[in-house]
């Protein structure tokens, strides 16, 4: 009894020593620190969006390009991680931002948002976004809005021609990072909190943009044994079989 426990000890502190020294968090190829003072943050420079001319319908794409501070390049190296959104809807029917609205407000409902981590990079480090680009791969991140008291999970300022402003809330609801970002401490209860800015509109109207994006949130480490621990652990075990195998003999 007294070799089994010392072998269990052993063991647990070769295991302490093991994940002590992975800080990082690997998902799917995109790879983290949850440790850093940026966690858990991103930003997206490249964001192009659609508003429906019917519904005033907001929709778009874009791409990651920093995670916790570090570019793609360090976060997803050999892949790249974009985004996709649509079904924000504005509460009054029809709404959409126009010519001389500079300080109009709109609030949306809805929404949800889906990042793809992609292990053929195809969109150029964000120079060739298309709708196609930016949803294949797998399903990194699924997001819905998050509403506020009042229902709101975006709200819109249109400052065109200058500029379109937009803030809300998100939950997690899926993915394979779903686990380490569903954490629930922003307000409300959300995941994550996010902003965009849109200041390009080559159309002369506010239905086609493009701009930029942030959200903040915060992440989990999830421990998962590392290899060498495991290995440690059936060694150990085996020299416990042979141990009392020798004894009983």
């Amino acid at each position: 009894m007294k070799k089994f426990k010392k072998v269990l000890a052993g063991v647990a502190v070769a295991a302490a020593l093991a994940t002590s020294q992975a800080a990082t968090i690997n998902v799917g190829g995109v790879v983290w620190d949850p440790n850093s003072s940026f966690d858990f943050s991103g930003t997206t420079a490249t964001i192009t969006q659609t508003i429906n001319a019917v519904t005033g319908e907001l929709s778009g794409f874009g791409n990651i390009t920093t995670l916790n501070n570090t570019l793609q390049n360090t976060f997803c190296p050999g892949c790249e991680l974009t985004v996709q959104y649509s079904g924000f809807l504005p509460t009054v029917a029809s709404a959409i931002p126009g010519v001389g609205g500079a300080g109009q407000v709109i609030q949306y409902t809805g929404g949800t948002l889906t990042l793809f981590v992609d292990n053929t990079p195809d969109t150029n480090g964000g120079t060739t976004l298309t709708f196609a680009n930016t949803g294949d791969g797998l399903v990194w991140l699924s997001l819905a809005g998050h509403p506020d008291a009042g229902g709101i999970t975006l709200t819109g300022t249109n400052f065109f021609p200058t500029s379109l402003a937009g803030a809300g809330l998100l939950d997690v609801i899926g993915g394979l990072a779903a686990a380490n970002t569903n954490t629930n401490t922003k307000t409300a209860g959300a995941d994550f909190t996010y902003s965009t800015t849109f200041t390009n509109f080559p159309n002369g109207n506010p239905l086609f943009a493009t701009g930029s994006g942030t959200f903040n949130g915060a992440s989990i480490a999830i421990t998962v044994p590392e290899p060498e621990s495991l290995a440690l652990f059936g060694v150990a075990l085996l020299g416990l079989v042979a141990s009392r195998r020798r004894k009983s003999v």
